[in-house]
């Protein structure tokens, strides 16, 4: 007869047992397996064998879980496409609000050089009217830098 399993093993199988059938494993692939029980679980597969009841609890999960799969597939695919239509939703809106941004900062920059340009052309216009100007426009170099 084999020894029963301990209190702490046996609530370690029943958590990892949870995931497995709940599609969250934390330190397996999640196939339902006895093996990926007992690696989830944190025990060895010795351990998770001399669980006969929880094991018979798994084997009959996971056949129920094998048979209404499509509906539980169906199911994970509308959760998910409801998640991606938030994401991309929360997405779309942080663009708007970042374009408008930028589109205030565009404008603020035009308004900006548009005065400098009015500026520059009033002193031009002073210069230019003025009698004792004694002035020797500067020569303006060549944008590459060479001359």
């Amino acid at each position: 007869m084999t020894a029963p399993i301990g209190s702490k093993s046996e609530a370690a199988l029943r958590a990892a047992m949870a995931r497995l059938l709940d599609g969250r494993p934390e330190r397996t692939d999640g196939a339902l397996t006895v093996a990926n029980l007992a690696r989830e679980a944190g025990v060895s597969r010795a351990t998770a064998n001399r669980a006969a009841d929880l094991l018979a609890e798994f084997r009959v999960a996971e056949a129920h879980q094998r048979r209404s799969s499509p509906h539980a597939l169906k199911q994970r695919i509308r959760t998910l496409e409801a998640e991606l239509r938030a994401v991309r939703g929360a997405e779309m809106a942080e663009l708007r609000t970042l374009s408008r941004t930028l589109a205030q900062h565009i404008q603020m920059l035009t308004l900006q050089v548009a005065e400098r340009d009015a500026q520059i052309t009033r002193l031009q216009d002073e210069l230019a009217q003025s009698p004792q100007a004694n002035v020797i426009p500067l020569r303006r170099l060549p944008r590459d830098g060479a001359g």
